[in-house]
């Protein structure tokens, strides 16, 4: 018994996923604070809005925002085999191209915002604010994917806390203040750019801790970013499929329901996003370990399989005291109970449940150098998108209809995890990125 017990405390994945989690969990817990306190403070139908914005982020991002996971990707592959000078050779490169394309996006949001404002029937202002939102966001990337990369997950845990401490204290004053959805979006405007001055020190440390390993006799050395690129954009695919299964109902119920409908669902769905982020840093550790392991020939799958396991003990016992005592869940959270919300409090919590597995097994899949995930998921996305387009004939019929996709796209991705091999794209794809 106490050798298990010692196995298990010097188990890597666990006691990194529990400075993860734990890191994760106060991150979760001001995240889920600042949402109660949104919730409280602005109305069911600027709560809908503000929710409706959030969503739209999330959802226009995944274009670009994959860049992370690919990032640490070839990051971890530099790192493990002690390449330390194609490691700051390409995370150069991306940071002057990311700076580049977040000004882009800003312009972007700036012109389409008469448009997507009308969509969502809210000001075009929104829509701008958001804009710089998703622009200072992706800038914030590359430098969280380094600390990722090289198993620091303290120093990321530390950033990620701080950065939600400061989303706290802005949004709550701007709201306090009585700039509403405005002020709610502002912390979140605050997130990427206390991530990035925070980071600029330990990143200082880290170059210097390098700085014997790499020859100074290499200074004409490139990297080809071709390989990195074509890693990319299926990677990009992915998440973006991804994020339309867990976010385009909340677009498209704004856009079809009233404000005060909108408003009630975005509040159960305040409950159901707890348990899409509870095993979320099982995903974050396992990426790299799996990647270390897969390029080091050793078996990667048993990290998979724990994670999986670990996720859905997470997310269990929720869901079960989320049908048995909606009210309370309710209640606790968000301070407003109604017919309407309590009736989508469990399905959201089991949907949510389906989906955190789903994306554990994305990762390993990412992780891996896998890419046959890339086409069912996308499938799967417009699958969901045009049922739901179709066939929104209630909130509750919407939920039925994401509950089904989430047990879908879990069944699918297991299958394919269990049956291994990879496509013969990945395959090529990987002999190919080899750093010149």
């Amino acid at each position: 018994m106490i050798s298990k017990l010692k196995n298990i405390l010097e188990d890597d994945l666990i006691l990194d996923t529990a400075v993860v989690f734990l890191g994760n969990s106060l991150v979760g817990f001001l995240n889920l604070i600042y949402h109660i306190i949104a919730v409280r403070i602005l109305t069911p139908q600027d709560y809908g809005t503000f929710n409706s914005l959030i969503s739209l982020i999330v959802f226009t991002s995944t274009a670009i925002s994959p860049l992370g996971p690919t990032m640490v990707r070839y990051f971890t592959e530099y790192i493990t085999k002690r390449n330390y000078l194609a490691f700051f050779t390409v995370f150069k490169k991306f940071v002057l191209r990311i700076g580049v394309i977040s000004i882009f996006i800003f312009i972007l949001s700036f012109s389409f915002s008469p448009s997507i404002s009308k969509f969502l029937n809210v000001p075009p202002i929104y829509i701008i604010f958001c804009g710089g939102i998703i622009g200072l966001s992706l800038f914030a990337i590359p430098w969280l994917t380094v600390f990722q990369s090289l198993q620091k997950f303290k120093t990321y845990s530390f950033l990620n806390i701080t950065s939600s401490l400061s989303k706290l204290m802005i949004g709550l004053l701007l709201m306090h203040l009585g700039f509403k959805v405005i002020g709610a979006l502002s912390g979140f405007l605050a997130v990427p750019a206390i991530t990035f001055l925070l980071s600029i020190p330990f990143f200082i440390r880290i170059i210097f801790s390098m700085k014997e390993k790499i020859s100074s006799s290499s200074n004409n050395y490139t990297v080809s970013l071709l390989p990195i690129y074509k890693y990319f954009f299926p990677v990009s695919l992915s998440l973006f499929s991804f994020t339309v299964l867990t976010n385009i109902d909340v677009i498209l119920v704004k856009h079809f329901f009233s404000p005060l409908e909108a408003g009630y669902y975005s509040i159960a769905q305040v409950i159901g996003k707890i348990f899409l982020f509870l095993p979320s840093s099982l995903a974050i550790v396992m990426f790299p370990k799996s990647t270390a392991s897969y390029v080091t020939n050793k078996g990667s799958k048993r990290t998979l399989y724990k994670s999986l396991l670990l996720g859905a003990i997470m997310c269990g016992g929720g869901v079960i005291l989320c049908f048995l005592f909606p009210d309370l869940a309710l209640k606790f959270l968000t301070s407003q109970v109604n017919p309407l919300s309590r009736s989508l409090v469990g399905l959201f919590s089991l949907t949510m449940s389906f989906y955190a597995l789903v994306w554990i097994t994305i990762n390993y899949f990412l992780a891996t150098h896998n890419l046959k995930i890339v086409f069912p998921l996308f499938i799967l996305a417009l699958g969901e998108t045009i049922f739901i387009y179709q066939w929104h004939t209630s909130l509750k019929n919407i939920l039925y209809l994401l509950l089904s996709f989430s047990i879908t796209s879990f069944v699918v991705t297991f299958v394919l995890v269990s049956r291994g091999g990879k496509s013969a794209f990945s395959q090529r794809l990987y002999n190919g990125a080899v750093a010149k």
